[in-house]
């Protein structure tokens, strides 16, 4: 699960219990939100895909080893959109 759909689901959550403070707590989950989707910008993610990509190619845990981009990888679309199709290319450059 990513942070995306742990956030979501947390509203969800709270959504449906009453006596709860929602405000404050979705307070809460739209800076935490801000501030992991700040950890690294679109650049430096861009800076780094190519050599997480050949990690994750060579069967490494690029997501272990380098866990900041995996993280804003779950929280921004157009760098996995990216990272989806420079890894695509990867792999069918080294199937042939």
């Amino acid at each position: 699960m990513n942070i995306q759909e742990l956030i979501q689901r947390i509203r969800t959550n709270l959504g449906m219990k009453q006596g709860t403070p929602n405000e404050a707590v979705l307070g809460f989950l739209r800076v935490l939100e801000e501030v992991r989707a700040a950890d690294l910008t679109c650049d430096e993610i861009y800076s780094k895909l190519d050599e997480y990509v050949e990690r994750q190619a060579d069967r490494h845990d690029a997501a272990e080893l380098m866990p900041l981009i995996r993280e804003h990888l779950d929280l921004c679309p157009e760098c996995c959109e990216e990272y989806e199709a420079l890894l695509k290319v990867i792999e069918e450059a080294g199937e042939k």
